[in-house]
């Protein structure tokens, strides 16, 4: 059974017997630059160099040979200008603080910021700052923190609309992928209102105009939906049914409890999640979405799958609520869980290797019963995994999900 087989039997809900392991199939279950660089030693592929498309996390795009080393059974095919708006077009050499050898985003230009770190600048305005051997950018720009009235709205990337450029570098992407893997691809279109708008407003403001300014904020869902529907719209249809699953994201909860109330989620955010996704369900039959949302979101289910969430990442299992047999028991019917394999929130370079391993097959034990699984990790692997850890962890789960097939 190829990884698409296997993915169509787990979206068509038959994979009842096994389940999928993903690996770099999207954002939030790859791993930092850093690790990736010592995997790719300790594996000894001399020949690659990682290509850091996630400037954001510092989350490179995973060589196949390690996609398959890891057992994973999914590729993603994202946007041109995944972060910054900067165009992947002809990547070019670069280096990590380490000296570690990298290839960026060929639009990629960091200008120092006299402190030893740098800058980006995006729509004229500095934008992200990463400070000094830091791992990642953190964004500094409020763009429309002071806007007041509608009519000042404007989209803010990555919630704009895409030239015919760069949907059809992204379409050229997913036939590629289809033509030379055997891989399930997933689409990353993000689609977040919440995420964006609190990087467009600031958190503070954003919170308060939702209870305040209910007005404005549905105008601006509005438009940031509106620009989402044209993508998926101009990319499914071309793509004749390559792409298994759509990856959303959008971080509801804390660590111990929602960001804000079920009520305000549901009249500010959830119609217009429920737009986006009913349009995959509706138009393009036999894609999955899938959402990402981090935290303490166990009393959220319900609504995520009013919503139409087929899959739900990354199964933050050290929330308040989210114990792996609960989240099984009461939803392992209805939803597929994508993550909880193990929390890299808690890992630490000092752990063994055995107790990681130990507490990883517990949990696929769990989440894998009766199907409905994608095993990987909760978010990505920090920056000091070493690679030792990694391998065993899912060769723990190819070992597994062989003895089962």
């Amino acid at each position: 059974m190829t990884s698409r087989e296997r993915v169509t039997k787990l979206i068509n809900k038959t994979l009842t017997d096994s389940f999928c392991i993903s690996t770099g199939g999207m954002p939030n279950d790859g791993m930092s630059v850093y690790a990736y660089s010592k995997l790719l030693e300790h594996l000894g592929i001399t020949d690659s160099i990682p290509k850091v498309y996630d400037l954001f996390q510092y989350i490179p795009i995973l060589d196949i040979r390690v996609t398959d080393a890891l057992g994973g059974d999914f590729v993603h095919a994202e946007r041109p200008r995944f972060r910054f708006n900067y165009h992947v077009r002809g990547w070019k050499e670069g280096h990590l603080d380490d000296g570690t050898p990298v290839l960026f985003p060929g639009e990629f230009a960091p200008e120092p910021d006299g402190k030893g770190g740098e800058i980006v600048h995006m729509d004229g305005m500095v934008y992200a700052r990463r400070p000094k051997n830091g791992l990642y950018f953190d964004i500094v720009a409020k763009p429309l923190a002071d806007v007041e009235e509608i009519s000042e709205l404007k989209l803010i990337h990555p919630a704009v609309y895409m030239s015919k450029e760069d949907v059809d570098w992204t379409v050229k992407e997913i036939e590629d992928l289809y033509a030379q893997t055997d891989k399930a691809i997933v689409l990353l279109i993000g689609g977040q209102h919440m995420e964006q708008g609190q990087r467009d407003f600031g958190f503070e403001n954003f919170y308060c105009n939702l209870l305040e300014e209910p007005e404005l904020m549905h105008a601006y869902f509005r438009m940031i939906t509106d620009s989402y529907l044209d993508a998926i719209e101009r990319i499914l249809s071309r793509c004749a049914g390559k792409v298994s699953v759509v990856w959303f994201c959008d971080d509801l909860g804390t660590q111990d409890s929602l960001q804000m109330s079920l009520p305000v989620f549901r009249e500010m955010i959830k119609p217009y999640k429920k737009e986006m996704f009913d349009l995959i369900h509706q138009k393009f039959k036999g894609t999955a979405v899938l959402f990402h949302s981090c935290g303490a979101v166990f009393d959220a289910i319900p609504d995520f799958l009013e919503m139409g969430v087929d899959m739900l990442n990354p199964v933050q299992i050290s929330a308040r609520g989210m114990d792996p047999q609960r989240l099984k028991d009461t939803y392992g019917k209805d939803l597929i869980f994508w993550g909880g394999g193990i929390s890299t929130q808690s890992m630490k370079p000092s752990d063994r290797v055995e107790d990681l391993v130990r507490e990883a097959e517990k949990n696929l034990e769990i989440f894998s019963k009766n199907g409905n699984y994608v095993f990987t990790q909760v978010h990505n692997f920090q920056a000091d995994t070493q690679p030792e850890k990694i391998l065993e962890i899912f060769r723990m789960a190819k070992e597994k999900r062989r003895s089962m097939e």
